[in-house]
């Protein structure tokens, strides 16, 4: 092959390689989509393969240093995508989410309508039978008592995977529910919220109060800080979602809708991790037949963990988001 027709062959290829970089270099904050960096992984190794093939195909010494330039300038740029995305994770993970669920009053309200009604109600029916008959029904208490009764063996491995996998899909399934419903003006997701909060505190007040109490005790602690609190957590992004619909604020409702559904992204994303957490824990930990210390140690470190990472990280991720928009506005 001459080399006007190796050059003609190659040139489309360098000159979109030569794009892209024109791009990176020229927006330092600029992200490249997953498309865009396949294509220009894959253009960066067509420019070093026809580098390593310029002496054997007789290129002139200013193709040469055209090549050079361009595999030097991609070898940098890669270096920078990849910081860049590293640092984006980070960014999501101690910036962006902790600081959306902290100062998301739709989530806070969601939080206290979960927790308060249901220690109130665990607290009611496990002094009085009556009060959990009302909310339950006499044949669904007597049933939990015969669910929660059996004796649980410790799990092997492929018993724990296959429970992950049931609990991550119940669990994802009550969440996006709790989200979904959220549509129609944030009141469903509420209700929702209401709803399950008295039914899951009357069943735990009452459970705890009949003979069924060890396993009970046994079962809940490890799982259910992370999966409570992803249920309200999914329950008040779809509040927000739904209230915005109602009350746009001097918006168009569609574009609050949008608005308000990117802003509700962290929330949703923090419930996942919490549901896949919580999944795992309840399909290992609580059949495994471990002192109750132990488990209730666990629980309490998920709790810790998770007041620790929305509130202290949170608070401090908003005023760093806030100083970094002040910055950007200067």
């Amino acid at each position: 092959m001459i080399p006007a027709q190796f050059v003609e062959r190659r040139l489309a290829d360098w000159r979109r390689l030569e794009g892209l970089l024109r791009r990176v270099e020229g927006a330092p904050d600029l992200m490249l989509s997953a498309g865009e960096l396949l294509s220009f992984s894959r253009l960066y190794r067509v420019v070093c393969t026809d580098l390593s093939l310029a002496d054997a195909n007789r290129l002139s010494r200013e193709i040469q240093l055209y090549l050079e330039d361009l595999v030097s300038r991609s070898h940098a740029a890669l270096y920078t995508v990849r910081r860049k995305r590293i640092e984006a994770i980070r960014d999501l993970f101690f910036l962006r989410i902790p600081a959306a669920i902290y100062g998301d009053r739709y989530i806070r309200l969601s939080l206290l309508a979960f927790f308060l009604p249901m220690i109130f109600c665990g607290v009611a029916s496990y002094h009085s039978r009556s009060f959990a008959a009302s909310i339950l029904g006499e044949a669904d208490m007597e049933s939990y008592v015969e669910m929660h009764s059996d004796s649980h063996k410790d799990p092997s491995a492929a018993q724990a995977l296959a429970g992950t996998g049931m609990y991550i899909y119940n669990n994802t399934s009550i969440a996006l529910l709790m989200f979904s419903v959220g549509i129609l003006g944030g009141v469903l997701s509420l209700f929702l919220t209401l709803f399950n909060s008295v039914h899951i505190g009357a069943a735990i007040g009452f459970l705890l109060s009949s003979p069924a109490r060890d396993n009970i005790l046994s079962w809940i602690p490890g799982h259910g800080p992370f999966e409570l609190t992803a249920i309200a957590i999914a329950a008040g992004a779809g509040m927000r979602v739904g209230f915005s619909w109602v009350a746009a604020r001097g918006r168009a409702r569609l574009r609050a809708l949008r608005e308000e559904a990117r802003a509700s992204t962290p929330a949703v994303f923090a419930a996942c991790i919490l549901l896949f957490l919580a999944a795992g824990l309840e399909a290992s930990l609580a059949p495994a037949e471990l002192p109750l210390w132990l488990k209730c140690s666990v629980g309490g470190l998920c709790l810790v963990m998770m007041i620790a990472y929305f509130g202290v990280i949170g608070r401090m991720a908003m005023r760093i988001l806030r100083k970094r928009e002040l910055d950007g506005h200067s």
